[in-house]
């Protein structure tokens, strides 16, 4: 039996605060019970993501996409986006072997001129070799391609960190210092407002009160 931590419920207390919904035992105890395997700082991450993009409080199955797992590839569109960058040898890259490899294919289309084309075969591969891994049981595999330009480097790491391509750790291996210092996160355990605390104090009595524990495997 596991209690529901403090930190926890500052990131799940935070977005039912900043979206407007009312807490309550169950769906306190909903997310506990399906996010609580998942490391904190990852929860902090894909909580700050989700808060950028979305004006929708998160269902625990959008926190979990945005954490990645085995088979969290990344859409055609979004990984076109980054295989794109490949064409400038100043850029850095975050990507997967899925992405490299269909941009190998693509890049001859789009050096001769054609980007159109260029697109449909990477899409079109890179659907190909996705689907390949994951029938294959293949974890996705994230690696760095460092561009010549320090600047775009630190964009380019910074932004993979807050899409989840990279841990905070991971990052800082490929940043020169002083750039090293991956952007300030909103849910910060030490740095809530008075407001939040009274907020996260209300939740916890009434999680007591209710005198509910969530069994964990």
């Amino acid at each position: 039996m596991a209690k529901i931590s403090d930190g926890f419920l500052a990131i799940i207390g935070g977005l039912l605060e900043l979206y407007g919904q009312q807490a309550s035992t169950t769906k306190i105890n909903i997310y506990w019970s399906t996010l609580s395997q998942y490391p904190i700082d990852s929860l902090r991450r894909a909580a700050n993501v989700w808060v950028r993009k979305s004006e929708f409080m998160p269902k625990p199955a959008d926190l979990i996409n945005l954490m990645g797992g085995p088979n969290n590839h990344l859409s055609p569109d979004e990984a076109w986006a980054i295989a794109i960058l490949a064409s400038d040898e100043t850029n850095t890259l975050v990507w997967t072997k899925e992405i490299a490899k269909a941009w190998a294919q693509a890049e001859l289309v789009y050096r001769n001129g054609d980007k159109i084309g260029a697109r449909r075969t990477f899409i079109e591969a890179y659907g190909r070799l996705v689907n390949s891994s994951m029938m294959n049981g293949k974890n996705v595999e994230v690696f760095v391609s460092l561009g010549s330009d320090k600047t775009k480097r630190a964009d380019a790491i910074n932004r993979a960190v807050f899409i989840g391509l990279l841990s905070p750790e991971k990052a800082n291996c490929y940043l020169p210092k002083p750039e090293n210092t991956i952007a300030m996160l909103e849910f910060k355990d030490d740095q809530v407002s008075a407001k939040s605390m009274e907020h996260i104090a209300n939740i916890k009595e009434m999680l007591k009160k209710s005198r509910t524990c969530i069994k964990t495997d």
